[in-house]
């Protein structure tokens, strides 16, 4: 849900990561965790799925994305953070989720993005330092 705002697509990714999944629990090597795994191919899934469906969300105009109602998005500095996490690029974006929302360390990233672990390093300092310019005009503007 966090990838995307409406539903049937969240379900859609979902669907076809299990369905993965049952098709290749045989090749898991045990290199990694399975969590570290699933959410390997779930991350893939999802960003192919996007990809496909991404022009027909744009044709949708004055449709407005459903709100996900979590308890925690209540308080004032979730509401921040939910902002200012929207205008990060995508990949740094999803480190950041990955390791303070989901609790991955940067290696079990780096096996979810297929990616170095340094470049997920790179990505959260790089995210973290934008995330502070994005937060200090948010806080002053409410």
């Amino acid at each position: 849900m966090r990838l995307t705002a409406r539903y049937e697509l969240a379900e859609e990714i979902i669907n076809d990561t299990f369905w993965v999944v049952w098709q290749h629990a045989a090749d898991f090597r045990g290199a990694s965790k399975v969590s570290t795994w699933i959410f390997g191919i779930g991350y893939r899934r999802a960003l192919k799925t996007l990809k496909r469906v991404r022009p027909e969300l744009m044709a949708e105009e004055g449709e407005a994305p459903e709100q996900i109602e979590e308890p925690w998005e209540q308080a004032e500095l979730r509401e921040w953070l939910g902002v200012a996490l929207e205008k990060l690029p995508h990949e740094q974006r999803v480190v950041l989720e990955l390791a303070y929302h989901v609790g991955h360390s940067c290696e079990e990233i780096a096996a979810i993005m297929q990616c170095p672990v340094n470049t997920v390093k790179t990505r959260m300092f790089h995210a973290r330092r934008k995330l502070k310019g994005l937060l200090t005009p948010l806080a002053g503007a409410l």
